[in-house]
């Protein structure tokens, strides 16, 4: 393969990235679907304690993520530093990543939370694009904030915590 076929390639890895934290503070959950494979394979392991890895189709995927995040005044999710390896159709994809999560609370009750961590990607080339088909958040660090607002968002929009 071409050092021009790899930076194409690096470069459409990292679009996927950018357009995954996108789409999600934009709350644009049809920009999301079209990142993914049919069927993701989800590790929430380290974010969520106890809940293990999984495969999913990418329309409940885009759901889960669409019932945690629409009872938040806003998020924003940052992925940096990429690194990303190539084979072929295959691709690898690491990213710091920083996301804050904001809701309203009551007076004295912590009314965010702040997750680092990293970003682990799989991702496969189909009809010309990348679509992620693995993607593992992980937690390298102790929340800032409070993780309740996770609950405290859920009780605004109705869905499970």
């Amino acid at each position: 393969m071409s050092a021009l076929h790899d930076l194409v390639d690096r470069a459409a890895v990292a679009d996927v990235v950018a357009g995954l934290a996108h789409a999600q503070d934009d709350r644009d959950w049809t920009a999301l679907r079209q990142l993914f494979a049919d069927e993701v394979r989800l590790d929430l392991s380290t974010h969520y304690h106890g809940r293990p890895p999984t495969t999913l189709p990418a329309a409940e995927l885009v759901e889960l993520a669409r019932r945690t995040l629409e009872g938040f005044d806003c998020t924003h999710h940052a992925a940096t530093d990429l690194v990303v390896r190539l084979s072929g159709d295959e691709a690898e994809c690491g990213a710091h990543m920083v996301a804050y999560h904001h809701v309203p609370a009551d007076p004295g009750v912590v009314d965010h939370c702040t997750m680092r961590g990293l970003w682990r990607l799989g991702l496969r080339r189909s009809g010309g694009r990348w679509l992620i088909h693995r993607w593992a958040v992980v937690r390298t660090a102790p929340w800032e904030g409070s993780p309740s607002v996770y609950e405290l968002a859920a009780a605004r929009t109705g869905a499970p915590s």
